[in-house]
């Protein structure tokens, strides 16, 4: 590289929004780290390259175990990684930061850790907003489809009564038989919707973030608690940790909660109680989904993650089923390196474990 292409680079990095940074592994302090560094951080470059344990005290506290235990992997395997995490500025207001590492290997040392970072609090703003829209739609979608099927259901079945009790009027015959038609596509159009719904998100490719996993399921959750009186259950969320941060696909894991918290109602009866817990272990996370409904027959058992089978019945209320929500269930957790298992007795109940890989380790 020519003296003109160094300026050139220079001038780059001199200008760019985001932040570029050299980290001399063996002298263990920042050589090189340019001016954005100062807008994102609120705080001067000249006062990192003196103390490079000020960025220990920049990054969020919560995130230190992650990003520290990411540079242990980086020293390990010696390969580039990318980072996701919080920094705080001296007014105590939290920033996204996005950082790609490039470890410069000589020999079979890391001489220097190179990278480059931005501030990414507006995408992940983006995120969450988008996580809120998602959650509710999902959410809304099958509380909207249970309440419509059922008044629809009523309406067909009325018809019919009217038909039965005037045998002989041709013209009541034709109306009654009208609203039966009518009733019918308008329960086959919300089925539909459902099977369109579900389809299109397992089209969608994997793309995971670092989320809190506990507001996640608080955003599937919501509109399920709200809607207790009217579904006439009772549901509960607990876990073990208020903040659970995990690498995750959040458009596909809040699916699998929804599916089953959904697969719960339609299987529980009136007054029943639904039951969703997050708990954080070593390396993983759980999430289990109790109910206390009609349990599943132990001849559909086996066939229950498969595609298109008699395991998909109807609910409690006659609600119709795709016969793709249990599918799409284990698709998107082995899609996360997970694994999914239940148990169930008829009659008593049924608890689906979810059990997901938290990415690298913070504890």
């Amino acid at each position: 590289m020519d003296n003109n292409e160094e300026l050139v680079l220079k001038q780059m990095t001199l200008q760019s929004d985001e932040v570029y940074f050299i980290f001399n592994s063996k002298e263990a302090r920042f050589t090189y780290v340019n001016q954005a560094f100062e807008e994102v951080t609120k705080r001067k470059c000249s006062e990192l390259l003196k103390n490079p344990k000020l960025l220990l005290r920049i990054i969020f506290p919560e995130d230190l175990k992650y990003v520290k235990n990411h540079l242990k992997v980086i020293q390990k395997k010696k390969t580039n990684t990318f980072l996701s995490f919080r920094i705080l500025r001296p007014d105590h207001t939290e920033r996204w930061m996005r950082v790609k590492v490039y470890p410069i290997v000589k020999g079979n040392e890391i001489k220097y850790l190179s990278g480059v970072a931005e501030d990414d609090s507006a995408r992940i703003a983006s995120i969450f907003n988008m996580q809120k829209v998602n959650g509710w739609k999902n959410s809304t979608l099958e509380i909207l489809s249970h309440d419509l099927r059922g008044p629809i259901g009523t309406v067909k079945m009325l018809a019919s009564v009217i038909a039965k009790k005037l045998p002989d009027n041709q013209e009541v015959h034709k109306l009654t038989e009208l609203i039966e038609d009518i009733s019918k596509r308008n329960i086959e159009l919300i089925k539909n919707v459902l099977k369109r719904e579900t389809l299109d998100t397992a089209e969608v490719e994997m793309s995971k973030e670092r989320l809190d996993v506990v507001w996640e399921i608080k955003q599937a959750m919501d509109i399920y608690i709200k809607s207790q009186k009217a579904i006439e259950k009772k549901l509960e969320f607990t876990y073990s940790h208020e903040k659970m941060f995990a690498e995750v696909d959040s458009m596909k894991f809040l699916q699998i909660v929804n599916n089953l918290v959904s697969n719960a109602i339609k299987f529980t009866p009136a007054h029943g109680h639904i039951k969703v817990h997050l708990e954080k272990l070593e390396k993983t996370f759980l999430v289990t989904v109790e109910d206390n409904g009609i349990g599943i027959p132990r001849s559909l058992q086996p066939i229950l993650f498969k595609k298109y089978t008699k395991a998909g019945r109807e609910g409690l209320e006659g609600e119709d089923t795709v016969g793709l929500g249990m599918w799409i269930v284990n698709l998107f957790t082995e899609a996360h390196g997970g694994k999914i298992w239940f148990e169930s007795k008829e009659k008593i109940g049924s608890k689906f474990y979810v059990e997901f890989p938290l990415g690298v380790i913070e504890d």
